[in-house]
């Protein structure tokens, strides 16, 4: 088992459902480069399901589909056999999970939360080119 620290988006718990069970969680980590044109685009992800223990009292069950966590944790590689072919899984034994601020968006609450300068009367504005 390795230690590991990353930040991932919740996915559906299978293809037939979004709900997940309390004890556990798939995620998806992006990775992203600067193309060409100087904008991100995704190049990759990689896939874990997050898994706590009922000892460690951490519950799953208010993240849903599309929310961005942080998660800590044991991450090792699972193999299991179907119909004569093996899978590899990567799991993460959590140690935290927590809602992660970044990329969200942080909408004023009241007007005086607003980031941009308030408008001048009219009167302070003047026709007069600095040029």
């Amino acid at each position: 088992m390795a230690e590991i620290k990353f930040e991932a988006f919740v996915e559906a718990w299978t293809k037939n459902s979004d709900e997940h069970p309390a004890w556990g969680i798939k995620s998806a980590e992006t990775h992203r480069k600067k193309n060409e044109e100087g904008t991100y685009e995704t190049i990759g992800r990689t896939f874990r399901t997050v898994k706590v223990s009922r000892a460690s009292g951490i519950d799953l069950s208010p993240f849903v589909k599309g929310d961005r966590v942080k998660v800590v944790g044991q991450e090792s590689t699972e193999t299991r056999e179907y119909e004569g072919k093996k899978y590899y899984d990567l799991v993460v034994w959590a140690e935290s999970v927590t809602a992660s601020e970044r990329g969200q968006s942080q909408a004023p609450t009241s007007q005086a939360d607003t980031p941009y300068p308030a408008t001048p009367p009219v009167a302070a504005v003047t026709d007069e080119l600095p040029w």
